[in-house]
């Protein structure tokens, strides 16, 4: 990647990153919003959030069972999860309801099935995202999966100043290094940080250097 396409990802404010030699994709959260509201169908919608406010893989998708979701204390028990195993991940309000209204009266079995009843496989869950992404206008980017909401979910919750051993229990890390590398994707943040613990200290100095 050149300097100059660098550089203009940054004026949109989405990125890609090399990382461990994979290009990475990061959205700006009111463009990862974008690609939800470019669902043509409740169940693209509701495949969209459980990445996008959940933080859920593909194959945490397509696994999931109408009886792992706890509706009254908002929570889902992600069986198979990533290499920590089984785990609680916290789900918001909407997409609870949202998930309401896709099951209607069904009370077990595949949490989003096909025609014929039958689980969804992984490929489906990257085809409604990329076909969304795609209509929400990041053809230039790349390929929009899962991944990518997963990585906007993750790199709001830091921007938001939320406790990063929380999130690495929301999606299922064994080690908190694999939860800080999303900090990677906030530049900005850490330069804010800075600035809040050293530049009023640089200025102090700067004012006794003169007046000494």
């Amino acid at each position: 990647m050149t300097l100059h396409s660098f550089m203009e990802m940054c004026k949109r404010g989405n990125r890609k990153y090399y990382y461990r030699g994979q290009v990475l994709i990061v959205l700006r959260w009111h463009d990862a919003l974008n690609v939800e509201k470019a669902a043509e169908t409740l169940r693209d919608r509701l495949i969209i959030r459980l990445a996008l406010f959940v933080g859920m893989r593909a194959h945490e998708i397509t696994d999931a069972s109408i009886e792992d979701f706890d509706f009254i204390n908002g929570w889902v028990l992600i069986s198979h999860g990533h290499f920590a195993g089984p785990r609680f991940a916290a789900v918001d309000d909407k997409t609870l309801l949202l998930i309401q209204d896709y099951v209607g009266q069904r009370k077990h079995g595949p949490l989003i099935t096909r025609r014929n009843g039958q689980p969804i496989s992984r490929f489906i869950v990257y085809y409604v995202i990329r076909k969304a992404g795609k209509k929400s206008g990041f053809r230039s980017l790349g390929t929009i999966g899962p991944n990518v909401l997963k990585r906007a979910f993750a790199t709001e919750w830091l921007r938001k100043k939320g406790n990063i051993r929380l999130l690495q229990k929301q999606l299922g890390h064994v080690h908190l290094e694999s939860t800080a590398h999303y900090l990677m994707f906030l530049p900005e943040e850490v330069k804010a940080e800075h600035s809040r613990l050293f530049g009023q200290f640089l200025a102090v100095q700067a004012w006794r250097e003169r007046v000494e």
